[in-house]
C-alpha cells in the first residue's frame, strides 16, 4: 500500500476507538460519503476495534489510516500487539462473528494475523462506486 492520506494513533482502550469512530466523519466529509456508506463504515470501524482490542495479545495502540486509490477507499485499523499474550495462553482464532458483522457492512474485509495468530489489521474497503455520493 502507498502512503496513507489520512494517519491517526491512539491508546488501545476502548474509550479511545470512540475518537477512531469520530475521525471517520471527518474522512466522509472529505471523500464524499454518504450517510448510509459512513454509518456502515462507523459500525465496522466499532466490530473492528472490538476485535483487536479483545485477543488473547493486549493491543497497546490502535492506529487509524485511510488510502485512498482512486476507484476504492481502505480504511485500515491497525493493533500493536504485546509481546505476550496476557494470560500466557496460546492466540486462537475467534474473529469468525466479527469477520461475518464486517462483511455484512463492508464489501471486502481483509483480517491480517501476526505470527502468533493473533489479528493485528482489519482492513475495510469500499468500491468508490459505493463510497462517493452522488
Amino acid at each position: 500500500m502507498k502512503k496513507p492520506e489520512i494517519s491517526l494513533r491512539v491508546p488501545a482502550m476502548a474509550d479511545y476507538a470512540l475518537v477512531l469512530r469520530l475521525a471517520l466523519g471527518g474522512v466522509a466529509i472529505l471523500k464524499d460519503l454518504d450517510a448510509g456508506t459512513l454509518d456502515d463504515l462507523r459500525s465496522a470501524s466499532d466490530e473492528a476495534c472490538d476485535c483487536l482490542l479483545h485477543q488473547a495479545k493486549e493491543a497497546v495502540w490502535l492506529e487509524l489510516n485511510v488510502y485512498d486509490a482512486g476507484d476504492s477507499l481502505t480504511v485500515t485499523i491497525t493493533a500493536e500487539l504485546a509481546q505476550e499474550p496476557a494470560d500466557g495462553a496460546p492466540c486462537e482464532d475467534e474473529t469468525e462473528l466479527s469477520r461475518a458483522v464486517l462483511e455484512t457492512l463492508i464489501p471486502v474485509v481483509r483480517m491480517h494475523a501476526a505470527d502468533c495468530g493473533c489479528v493485528e489489521r482489519i482492513d475495510l474497503t469500499l468500491p468508490k462506486a459505493a463510497a462517493v455520493g452522488a
